[in-house]
């Protein structure tokens, strides 16, 4: 009605992810699990939630299976990292969180509302009708992410923390282990290339705990 320029198509279709992992390795099973959830039928929100130590792998596998079904949502993606466990960084406060979630939506800064429950309540109109991917990574507890779920019925929510999030119902659990041998030398075999002693490498996997996280680390250093 001012007679300002429309705004660009496809302005609301935010696509978050992190890039997935060109040497993501194993975990097949736990990784059908996650995927298994795009399946379900979805009268409400589908939200699954991955826990375990740190290291361990949780956000590598959360993202691998995002990118797998992004398809599947074609309003698009939405990631934050809550930093609930990142040393030297404060958790994100939930009204924090929600106000980067709405800009990622298309709101205008002058039109988030300044309460949390307010913020939450735009949110989830914003998602109403719409199928969109949710990544929360690195939740500090259930408090923190229950403001940011939807409640579209057609949206995928994924969290993951190191804290197995029992107090968020109808979530789907999944908690990740540490790699079984042969995965974890696999997964240092890709980065670091082939030719090492394999009793070395099995002796270098287990010096890491199998956690991908030290494996890679380790593993880039020797390439």
């Amino acid at each position: 009605l001012r007679g300002e320029p429309a705004a660009p198509a496809g302005h609301d279709v935010p696509a978050q992810l992190p890039a997935d992992l060109a040497t993501y390795t194993g975990r097949a099973t736990e990784l059908a699990a996650v995927l298994a959830l795009a399946d379900r039928p979805r009268p409400t929100v589908v939200i699954g939630a991955i826990d375990g130590m740190a290291g361990i792998g949780k956000t590598a596998l959360a993202v691998h299976a995002a990118h797998q079904v992004r398809d599947r949502f074609p309003d698009g993606q939405l990631f934050i990292d809550l930093h609930g466990f990142t040393r030297g960084i404060e958790p994100i406060d939930p009204a924090d969180a929600l106000d980067r979630l709405l800009r990622a939506l298309g709101v205008p800064g002058g039109q988030i509302p300044a309460g949390r429950d307010d913020r939450a309540a735009l949110y989830r109109s914003r998602l109403a009708d719409r199928r969109m991917l949710v990544l929360l990574d690195n939740a500090a507890d259930e408090a923190q992410v229950q403001p940011l779920l939807p409640a579209a019925p057609g949206c995928l929510v994924m969290i993951t923390s190191r804290r197995r999030l029992v107090g968020l119902d109808d979530a789907h659990p999944l908690t990740l282990h540490v790699l079984p041998l042969e995965e974890a030398v696999e997964l240092f075999t890709r980065i670091a290339g082939p030719g090492h002693p394999p009793a070395e490498v099995a002796e270098v996997v287990e010096m890491c705990g199998r956690l991908p996280l030290a494996i890679r680390i380790a593993a880039a250093r020797l390439a």
